[in-house]
Formats: structure tokens, sequence, C-alpha cells
């Protein structure tokens, strides 16, 4: 049995909470008392990414193991336990559709349509200012092309659907999956980075159940390098 690996947060009160990754589960602990979390990976029910930075791992009995995005190495924390848990959920694979979520589809929506209804009433007023939100608007259609709007896991490959397009990547192509959080303005988002053999790699974010995305791409990961 390999060494735990560990990983801590610090709050604002100044106590620090740990979390030591074992190969059977995982045990939680704070300084600031004696108790704590210890759970096997086959107890956990699911792990929910929520707002405000934090992700849930809930058992199987609903108990909570809330996380902070502030973890140090949070990205390989999280990439851990979804490893740990492909290895035993390989059963429970199927295929599956994961879309965008509604909000972001929402927020796009409403870019586009504010977008068009500015060209379209700019145009009879001055030519100079239609000119003007065009050339604004193709940074954005770049950003349309290139931005997935959903992606499918099946057995032979992981297709990622665009606006006008669908690239399928056979699972031997993905040379690794990792998450990132990335931050704005706004908050913090959770995101996916895909790294492919001689392909751009692909950055995916504001995705439905994204942790379950991983995880299932994972149990197929998994298989082919057992193949090879």
């Amino acid at each position: 049995m390999s060494e735990p690996i560990t990983f801590y947060c610090e709050s604002f009160r100044g106590d620090t909470t740990y979390y030591d990754v074992h190969d059977n589960g995982m045990v939680c602990r704070s300084d600031r008392d004696d108790e704590k979390t210890r759970f096997v990976w086959s107890s956990v029910k699911y792990i929910e990414d929520r707002a405000r930075g934090w992700i849930y791992i809930v058992l199987n009995n609903l108990k909570e193991i809330p996380i902070k995005y502030t973890t140090n190495e949070f990205p390989l924390l999280l990439k851990t336990v979804c490893v740990r848990l492909s290895d035993i959920r390989k059963d429970d694979f199927q295929s599956q559709n994961f879309r965008l979520t509604p909000t972001y589809l929402l927020q796009l929506r409403v870019v586009v349509s504010i977008l068009v209804l500015a060209l379209i009433i700019s145009l009879p007023l001055s030519s100079v200012l239609f000119f003007l939100l065009l050339s604004l608007s193709i940074p954005l259609a770049i950003f349309f092309q290139r931005q997935p709007i959903s992606l499918t896991l099946d057995d032979q490959h992981l297709t990622v659907n665009y606006l006008h397009k669908k690239t399928e990547i056979d699972y031997h192509d993905i040379l690794n999956a990792d998450f990132e959080v990335t931050e704005n303005d706004y908050g913090s988002t959770l995101g996916v980075v895909l790294t492919l053999k001689n392909r751009k790699d692909i950055t995916i974010r504001k995705l439905e159940d994204i942790i379950v995305f991983f995880i299932m791409l994972q149990i197929k990961l998994n298989e082919n390098i057992s193949v090879h």
C-alpha cells in the first residue's frame, strides 16, 4: 500500500483542515480538534460541484465532506479522488451526453440576442456604428465556434459537439485529463483540460455534472491503458 497524499486548507479563522488520501479511502481532520472523518471509496455516493467555490463528497449515509477550491493543489486532490473512484466504478459506465449548464447557455443566448439587436438597430442609424459593432462581434463569433456545447461519451470515443460541427476523439488519443480552477471577477470556475496527441488541447468549463464526466472519462482512459 502506498503512502497517503495529504492536502490542506486554511480557513479565515486560522485553523487548518487536512485531507489524507489513501488507496482505499480518505481521512479528513482538523488541527482545532481531535475528531476525524474516515470513509472508504465504496461509501461515496457522488461528488457535486457547487457554487461559491466548493465541492461536496456525499457519502451513502448522506454525510457531506466539503472541500474548498482554495485547498492546496485542489485540482490534483480532486483528480486523485476521481481516479480512485473510477477504479471501483468501472461497471457503472454507460454512454451519456453532457451539456453546458442551463445558466451558462442562457447567458450566451442573452449576449447573442443583445448583439444581434444592436446590429439591427445600428444599421439604419449609422454605418460607422454598425461596422464597429460588427468588428466587435468577430471575436465573439470565434469564441462560439471554439466553445464545446456538449460532450458525448460512448464505448469507442469521446465526441465533442460544437455549434456547427462535431469532433470524435479516440480514447487512446487522450494523453491526460486534469482539473483546473480559473478565477475572474465573478468567482471561480471548475474546468477540465484534455491533453491530446497531435491536436490542440481542449478546455471544458461550465459543464453540467463535470465531475461525473471526469470519472466516466477516466474509466475509459483506464481501459485504454490496460489494453496497451
